[in-house]
């Protein structure tokens, strides 16, 4: 799949029953089900409303922006200078916040460009964020530094392990895809990821890891945060959000 450039994704039709439309009522449908994978398209083009809620310490802001590198409009996360968060919490579905599940298999997709790469430091563009933190903060989160990307799997404890890493250029566009079982069973939850529409392989030498992925409610966190550092403006911007059920949903 390219790097650059919009392309076009496939959308899941809703259809309802003949008998029911001529009776004007309207089929309440589960997103997770089997005829209805989709669960949220995040496209920046409907504003901010998309998210949960916003965490971003002025004077940084969430905010979307018009591109002239073919990606149209994105989401704009500016941390600036002075704090270190500029954050997106959850999702909306219909206008109401999204409640993720325990087992339950969620795909997440998004096209992401950093405008720094450190080189001794990281911070982080996503997270996989429990509330409230139990055993785990975060079961899974990227970092950006030392010239690289990286997946990171958080265990009760906090113990990380830097489970996938690839080499990434400011201001490259890159897409990322992580498919995420959801389990407080450390045996039963696992997460996949794609790169660029290539599926890859974790430190473990499998396309899939597998490690305790729920703890009491999780949502997912787009944006830039780095508590180790609010001396430095870091802009990350976001495009082509979506969730599903499947790969196919989100790639």
């Amino acid at each position: 799949m390219p790097t650059h450039g919009r392309t076009t994704r496939r959308r899941t039709p809703l259809l309802i029953g003949a008998s029911a439309a001529a009776a004007g009522v309207v089929a309440l449908v589960n997103p997770l089900s089997a005829q209805a994978a989709m669960v949220w398209d995040g496209d920046a083009a409907k504003g901010t409303g998309v998210f949960g809620n916003v965490e971003c310490s002025s004077p940084g802001s969430l905010v979307t922006a018009a591109q002239t590198d073919g990606h149209g409009t994105v989401f704009r996360y500016s941390k600036s200078v002075g704090t270190y968060r500029c954050e997106s919490r959850g999702i909306k579905v219909g206008g109401s916040r999204y409640a993720f599940a325990n087992n339950q298999t969620y795909w997440l997709g998004w096209e992401q460009k950093f405008s720094v790469v450190p080189s001794s430091t990281d911070w982080v563009p996503w997270q996989w964020k429990s509330y409230p933190n139990a055993q785990q903060n975060y079961p899974l989160l990227m970092t950006v530094g030392k010239g690289k990307v990286n997946l990171v799997y958080a265990g009760p404890g906090q113990d990380w392990k830097y489970i996938w890493s690839k080499p990434v250029t400011a201001f490259d566009w890159n897409r990322v895809a992580i498919g995420i079982h959801t389990s407080s069973s450390a045996s039963s939850g696992w997460v996949e990821l794609y790169y660029n529409g290539a599926k890859q392989t974790f430190s473990n030498g499998s396309t899939r890891f597998s490690g305790r992925t729920w703890d009491s409610a999780n949502e997912p966190k787009w944006g830039a945060y780095d508590r180790g550092n609010t001396t430095s403006e870091i802009v990350n911007r976001v495009d082509s959000l979506k969730v599903g059920t499947a790969y196919g949903d989100v790639d």
